[in-house]
């Protein structure tokens, strides 16, 4: 039950219907002049039929251009800008949402200011810099990318430090934005204090070192916060719900904000009139860590205790956010931990997850993978997206179309039930098509079923897949070769081919001992399917563990495997992975939380490049810290009967193994289509069949295969 997170709460004089907000996200999908588009309300508007209570819109500069990351980004700095918005508050109001615009200054972090040659507001010049840390794990193309969104590589801030004249005239250019907003027909107001930005860069010890009454004391370093709020209400009026995020506190920065200081920052707003407090957090904005530590967590409600000790302190709500699902959100509000609940890219992933908890269907949710495709796209200024949900950053083009009934119902046969092939299956029997569905193997997932193992929210997803293809009623013949003359037999009107990757075996000398083993193998062990050429290579005992847990069914669920593989796994303690990609990377994550000594080797110089890079940093960071050696740029590999030698540069090196997995090799996969082509049939190939593209490919593969039906 989500009793607590359905239930009504009011911020202020506003009531809201849920307490499920949208948090503010960087979408990127504003043209170049800062108006809202067609494409941006239609967003906004998609996530209001969804259900939610509140959505809080992605930042807007309220001096743009001055003070924005992007020229992309929404702007509040002249009357032009208002039309349109009143035009996305209208279409939100009309699902009976309720919607607050984010003002923002970015301070030392303006993009475009930067680009322009323009001054940097900040309250102090930096001092320090940053780590730096993440530079180290980016590709140069990455590198390229994000100079790029800021002018180029030759682009350098020129920090101007604010006077109290400038502190005046930005107060009351947020006074004139606030005015606007309600003038638009928002509903409130959020002022961003969070995230390394202007106010929140007064906030912080470390790049605030004025000496005014702006610097030093707690309360000194909030009274620019405390005035915009005070500045706010006074041109909205008292009754104009206007509240802050704030950032709890700021993760590997020396001389950060702490959460004492923000719990003395919070009290201070609420006394300038705040009627909430929207805790967030941050941290060195050049560290990878401290980006998936404190802005966007990769643990589940990592800010929930501290949210907790605000809701105690203050006399107004109190919204958490930070990687909330559902459950853990309706937990947080009946334990006070928070008095709404943030959900932002589970609400990229699925926009009617209100709506579905409301009605009772929270198994039809479609959960977010945590992959940060979605938030590694701000950083190169381009418009978001989500690897499981294709219609992001495109629902003017794509919502309807989702959601419309076909006018041709046909009867649509898939070869392959692994991602690309359920996303066919799902949207084209959404659409009224029929579908039958042919897996070789005894489950459907393909390698979804694997990643499922060695990541959990794949098993999420996996088992959504699993229950749409029961509620669609998609008819699946599982352990059955999809022939051309058994296709054939059911006349069907399309063919599609989702028949997966194939795998090269690597020339390594060595590689054919039995203590080495490729995905293909390491897949059929853990989840029990193949062809028994992976059981071959064990020992006695082994073997016998494996077939026993086959014939009782053990190995049919990934997240049982997950469980019982921390027990037993039939791999050495000491293993080298062959191949730092995406594959390699989540599956040493899986061989180091089961306690085996990992040294992964890989030919290229960089590691999991096919990882968005947020994801990447938090993975290898993780690895580094549980003794992983990542060794790159290798030459020369060998694999010997109990250890595995290799060269980097003039090094001669020899590390040792008694398990080897070769974690390369992928390919694409023809041959299944060509089949049909020969055959006289007309067969569409889609997903790592005609071209490897991991998971993200293969979902967007295959939904857009079933729209175009």
């Amino acid at each position: 039950m989500n009793d607590h997170l359905l239930s009504p709460v009011r911020i202020g004089s506003m009531r809201l219907r849920n307490r499920i907000v949208m948090a503010p996200m960087g979408v990127e999908i504003v043209g170049d002049d800062g108006s809202a588009n067609d494409e941006v309300i239609r967003y906004y508007e998609e996530r209001a039929r969804g259900g939610a209570g509140l959505l809080i819109t992605e930042v807007a500069a309220f001096a743009y251009p001055h003070g924005a990351n992007s020229v992309h980004q929404l702007g509040l700095s002249d009357d032009r800008f208002v039309e349109p918005l009143r035009e996305l508050t209208n279409r939100v109001h009309a699902h009976g949402a309720k919607i607050a615009i984010q003002l923002v200054h970015h301070g030392k972090i303006s993009r475009v200011d930067i680009a322009n040659g323009d001054r940097v507001m900040v309250p102090s010049v930096p001092e320090w810099h940053g780590s730096l840390d993440m530079i180290g794990d980016l590709s140069i193309d990455e590198l390229m990318a994000m100079a790029a969104a800021s002018g180029g590589a030759e682009s350098k801030p020129r920090y101007h430090e604010m006077t109290t004249d400038d502190i005046a005239l930005i107060t009351e250019q947020l006074g004139d934005a606030t005015s606007r907003a309600k003038d638009a027909g928002f509903d409130a107001v959020e002022i961003h204090g969070a995230h390394g930005y202007l106010a929140s860069g007064f906030l912080s010890p470390q790049w605030n070192r004025r000496t005014d009454e702006y610097g030093g004391s707690n309360e000194n370093r909030a009274r620019l916060l405390c005035e915009w709020i005070a500045e706010a209400k006074k041109r909205a009026g008292a009754d104009y719900p206007i509240w802050a995020r704030l950032d709890a506190l700021e993760y590997r920065t020396p001389d950060g904000i702490t959460f004492d200081d923000c719990q003395v920052t919070a009290r201070l707003v609420v006394e300038a009139g705040a009627d909430a407090v929207h805790l967030s957090a941050y941290g060195d904005n050049t560290s990878g860590r401290a980006f998936t530590e404190g802005t966007l967590p990769d643990q589940e409600a990592r800010h929930a205790a501290l949210s907790g000790k605000l809701t105690r302190d203050l006399s107004v709500p109190v919204i958490g956010v930070g990687r909330i699902s559902p459950a853990v959100g309706n937990e947080m509000i009946a334990f006070g931990k928070a008095d709404l609940v943030a959900m932002g890219r589970q609400l990229l992933a699925d926009p009617a997850t209100p709506a579905k908890l409301t009605e009772n269907r929270a198994d039809e949710i479609r959960p977010c993978i945590n992959c940060y495709v979605c938030v590694a796209q701000p950083f190169f200024d381009r418009k978001v997206r989500c690897a499981v949900n294709p219609v992001v950053g495109r629902e003017l083009e794509l919502a309807e179309a989702e959601r419309s009934s076909t006018q041709r119902p046909r009867h649509v046969a898939i070869v392959g039930g692994g991602p690309a092939g359920l996303e066919t299956a799902r949207v084209a029997a959404e659409r009224g098509h029929r579908v039958t569905l042919w897996e070789a193997g005894d489950q459907i997932g393909g390698s979804l079923r694997f990643a499922a193992l060695v990541y959990e929210p794949n098993l999420q997803l996996l088992r959504w897949y699993e229950h749409e293809m029961t509620r669609l009623g998609v008819d699946i013949r599982l352990g059955t070769n999809a022939g051309v003359d058994r296709v054939a037999a059911v006349d069907p009107d399309v063919i599609v081919v989702a028949s997966g990757a194939g795998r090269v075996g690597p020339e390594i000398p060595g590689a054919d001992q039995d203590h080495v083993f490729d995905g293909n193998h390491l897949r059929d062990l853990l989840t029990g399917g193949g062809d028994g050429a992976a059981i071959k290579k064990l020992g006695v005992a082994a073997r016998i563990a494996v077939r026993f847990g086959r014939r009782l069914g053990l190995l049919n669920d990934p997240g049982q495997v997950a469980r019982l593989s921390e027990r037993y796994m039939p791999i050495g303690e000491e293993v080298v992975v062959i191949g730092g990609g995406l594959v390699g990377a989540e599956l040493t994550e899986f061989l180091v939380e089961r306690g085996r000594n990992v040294t992964v080797v890989e030919e290229g110089e960089k590691f999991a490049l096919e990882m968005a890079h947020p994801r990447r940093w938090r993975v290898l960071n993780d690895l580094r810290d549980h003794g992983v050696e990542l060794v790159g740029q290798v030459t020369d590999l060998r694999i010997g009967g109990a250890e595995v030698s290799f060269r980097v540069g003039d090094e001669d090196r020899t590390v040792a193994a008694e398990t080897v997995v070769i974690a390369t090799g992928l390919v694409a996969d023809s041959s299944v289509a060509d089949a049909f082509r020969a055959a006289g049939h007309d067969p569409i190939l889609i997903g790592d069949a005609g071209g490897v593209g991991y998971l993200e490919g293969a979902i967007h593969a295959g939904f857009h295969t079933a729209i175009n039906l």
